[in-house]
């Protein structure tokens, strides 16, 4: 209930800072929107993930899986901020390297498991 009463703040002060300072509204946006952005994240997202993480604990690839959903997530978020405010070259730059993060992510845990069936082929031969 604490963030959406923050929300509201934060809308009702972009408005306000709309009528009157209008050249400083997309800044302040900017602004409130990380703001808000890392209060969800600390408050919400990350218990959430931990606690999904430990409920799919016994799944092999869970991990990754969560992991890539949320860095993707927050790439989509970004993306959408950066092109309202007429940045599109640098939102698809910039979830270009999301993409590339969460691809190499699973680079690392494919690698794992090529050798771990490279292991298991030595042992048949």
């Amino acid at each position: 209930m604490t963030i959406v009463i923050i929300a509201v703040i934060m809308l009702l002060l972009l408005m306000l800072i709309k009528e009157v300072i209008a050249p400083l509204h997309s800044l302040i946006s900017v602004m409130f929107y990380f703001l808000l952005m890392s209060m969800l994240f600390s408050t919400l997202l990350m218990p959430f993930v931990k606690q999904l993480i430990g409920i799919f604990d016994y799944m092999p690839h869970a991990k990754a899986m969560i992991v890539s959903a949320v860095l993707f997530y927050f790439g989509q978020l970004l993306y959408t901020l950066l092109e309202e405010n007429e940045y599109a070259a640098i939102a698809e730059l910039m979830f270009s390297a999301v993409k590339i993060l969460i691809v190499s992510y699973w680079l690392k845990q494919f690698i794992d498991v090529l050798k771990e069936v490279s292991v298991i082929l030595q042992r048949l031969n």
